[in-house]
């Protein structure tokens, strides 16, 4: 699993960035138990890591009216499913939504440019002190969830 996680990201210094980065993204805990003993373990978590190292940062605010650059992580096949999420497509912004669904899951979406648009947030009815909530989602290049997402909100 180790070295699973090193194909993912093979750009650490070295084999203890690589244990730190696994250790610290790792949320799986079993235990062996002998002789009324209990000894606790780590497990390695590929998913974990993934999520943690991998997958992008959102900013925690946001204000109404503003455009924000959503910036993909490392994985570079995400998709930003929040309200006022858009998406450039030949020179123009495009909604992420059900309209356009089929136009977006034509392109590439290695190389789709991300934005978040307040002035859209505004016509949905949000309003200063609301919090956004949506996922990012990881995606291979024929547009199949991967099953590896992270939960995100903002604060307008």
């Amino acid at each position: 699993m180790a070295d699973l996680c090193f194909q993912m990201y093979a750009e650490v210094a070295d084999v203890d960035q690589l244990l730190n980065m696994i250790r610290s993204s790792s949320d799986l805990r079993d235990h062996i138990r002998f002789n009324g003993e209990d000894q606790p373990l780590q497990l390695m978590n590929p998913a974990g890591f993934f999520r943690k190292y991998l997958m992008p940062g959102v900013p925690a605010s946001a204000s109404i009216g503003d455009i924000v650059t959503l910036k993909k992580g490392y994985y570079k096949g995400v998709v930003f499913s929040i309200p006022g999420a858009e998406v450039l497509i030949n020179g123009e912004w495009k909604p992420y939504d059900s309209t356009n669904k089929d136009l977006i899951t034509a392109q590439n979406p290695f190389t789709l440019q991300w934005r978040l648009n307040g002035s859209r947030l505004r016509k949905l009815g949000y309003k200063p002190g609301d919090t956004l909530a949506g996922k990012v989602i990881a995606v291979d290049d024929q547009w199949n969830d991967l099953n590896l997402s992270i939960d995100i909100s903002l604060e307008l």
